[in-house]
């Protein structure tokens, strides 16, 4: 009789653990399973964020590129008004020399 209550607990004891690495074994899918979609999940995230952030860098480069054909542009025309200042000044300048060599006064007020 106390062998076989022995047995009954060691055939209840052997379920117990049958049971326990089944849950174990479930755990550990779950775990599985779990790490994958958070893994996933997180890709999925990070290539929004290195999309959106692509796109701000197209549009911070655009603005940049307009920025600088714009100051580009307004410098090239600041050098076309000095150049042409200094040609109307050096063509002013050679007339200037020339009246100051006539020694005729009606030649001069011509």
């Amino acid at each position: 009789e106390t062998l076989q209550r022995i047995v009954s607990t060691l055939a209840n004891k052997n379920d117990e653990i049958h049971n326990f690495i089944d849950m174990l074994n479930h755990t550990v899918e779950n775990v599985q399973v779990n790490s994958s979609n958070a893994i996933r999940e997180l890709d999925e995230e990070f290539d929004g964020l290195y999309s959106i952030l692509d796109e701000m860098k197209g549009s911070m480069t655009n603005s940049i590129q307009q920025e600088e054909a714009r100051k580009f542009q307004a410098l090239q025309d600041q050098l076309s008004q000095c150049s042409n200042a200094l040609e109307s000044s050096e063509e002013l300048l050679e007339l200037a020399v020339q009246s100051l060599d006539i020694k005729d006064p009606v030649e001069f007020l011509k």
